[in-house]
């Protein structure tokens, strides 16, 4: 099909660097977007901070991600959010500036709806991909201005169901980047922030009633927490390895059981699930939010209720077949697949003019 002239505009988060040095979510979505549609020869606009790695246009909004600044301590407690608002600012002068070149957007920042009247500023059409749980306080933004979400499951949605979704666009990852593995080692693993909403403590608790080992990642955002509840509850066989990068995590899945992740918020989508599952490795998972989604219950992993179903369920990880995991992967949680919808949206768009 042919290219119009007009740009893809793609405003990416400025919390951390795209791609991420260790954790990150959004910032890989962004990144595997952005990449993939350069691939397919689309003219893309990346607004991101002057750091990022990309084969589009970048147009620097920042020098460097805010979680790079070292705030001195003698500041205002709100001087990082401060910094990032200025950012953000930044980004929305930027996109102003470049209206003319400009098609259609993604909007994937973490704004609390300060883009919700961009489309009414650009006169082209703005898409605002929903990252994180909406609330009342966002959602009563978004029914005032009325602009056009992509959320990323479909349970995303229950809370506020009246506002202005276009379409559910899945996570997708490269398949290229991770391996599948067949066999894996004798140990179970909780990939996630150590904070209260992840639950670190429940598979701690589920693997101790069955006395199987446990690897614990993720990057300690609230070390009251992790002091208080889970550091008392380490072992030689329950071990916490911090924060880590992309590879070392793919060869921590690979050689897992399975992962546990007994989510007590409502994850939007969960992208640790569908990395593991491509390694092949199962997902136990508890019952709330995107889990049926992402999860095919009993042939990809189990959905449970509880630590005591996670204990039990671990006990039958074996008859989970790892090709399954893999292929459910493949059919519904590709790169390829997810920029499909995004393109599907961009010639929609271009058909109606």
């Amino acid at each position: 099909m042919t290219r119009n002239k007009k740009k893809i505009a793609i405003l990416g988060s400025i919390g951390i660097s795209i791609p991420p040095k260790k954790q990150g979510g959004i910032e890989w979505m962004v990144y595997y977007l952005t990449e993939e549609l350069v691939k397919r020869g689309h003219s893309v606009l990346l607004f991101a901070p002057q750091n990022t790695k990309t084969s589009a246009e970048l147009v620097p909004v920042c020098p460097r991600p805010v979680s790079e600044y070292k705030i001195p301590i003698e500041s205002e407690g709100s001087r990082k959010l401060r910094i990032e608002l200025s950012f953000l600012t930044n980004l929305m002068a930027e996109v102003l500036k470049r209206k003319n070149e400009i098609g259609v957007v993604f909007n994937h920042t973490v704004s609390g709806g300060i883009f919700a009247i961009l489309e009414k500023l650009l006169k082209v059409p703005v898409f605002h991909v929903l990252h994180l749980p909406l609330y009342k306080e966002l959602a009563e933004v978004f029914k005032k201005y009325n602009p056009r979400l992509i959320s990323i499951s479909d349970s995303q949605r229950k809370s506020f169901p009246k506002l202005n979704y276009v379409t559910t666009i899945y996570n997708g990852i490269d398949l290229k980047k991770i391996p599948f593995c067949k066999k894996p080692k004798d140990y179970f693993i909780f990939a996630g922030k150590i904070r209260p909403s992840k639950n670190p403590l429940a598979p701690i608790k589920a693997v101790k009633l069955v006395q199987k080992k446990l690897i614990l990642v993720g990057k300690m955002s609230d070390p009251e927490y992790f002091k208080s509840e889970i550091k008392p509850s380490l072992t030689k066989d329950i071990v916490y390895l911090g924060e880590v990068n992309f590879s070392k995590i793919i060869e921590l899945y690979c050689n897992a059981n399975a992962l546990l992740f007994p989510i007590t918020w409502q994850e939007s989508f969960g992208l640790v699930m569908i990395e593991a599952m491509a390694c092949g490795t199962p997902v136990i998972v508890f019952d709330r939010a995107s889990a049926r989604e992402v999860i095919k219950d009993g042939e990809t992993g189990f959905v449970v209720k509880n630590i005591e179903e996670m204990a039990g369920a671990i006990k039958k990880i074996d008859q989970v077949d790892r090709r399954e995991c893999r292929k459910w992967v493949e059919k519904n949680f590709t790169v390829e697949k997810m920029v499909d919808e995004y393109e599907k949206i961009y010639y929609k768009i271009l058909k109606e003019g």
